[in-house]
């Protein structure tokens, strides 16, 4: 009985500890998609101002 208490604790540590593995990789996951739109739309407008001085102002 002490063995199966003893394993279904040990069980519960390790899905306790696995639990916080996911968050953390979530949370460096979606900084990594943070940067990444921070660098795509530093790129839009990057673009857009050089369209802008290429295009008439309706196209741009």
């Amino acid at each position: 009985m002490e063995e199966n208490r003893q394993l279904v604790g040990n069980i519960c540590a390790s899905i306790e500890e696995l639990g916080n593995v996911i968050v953390d990789n979530v949370a460096a996951s979606h900084k990594d998609y943070e940067m990444m739109i921070a660098s795509l739309d530093r790129s839009i407008a990057e673009m857009k101002k050089r369209l802008g001085n290429v295009l008439p102002r309706n196209q741009a």
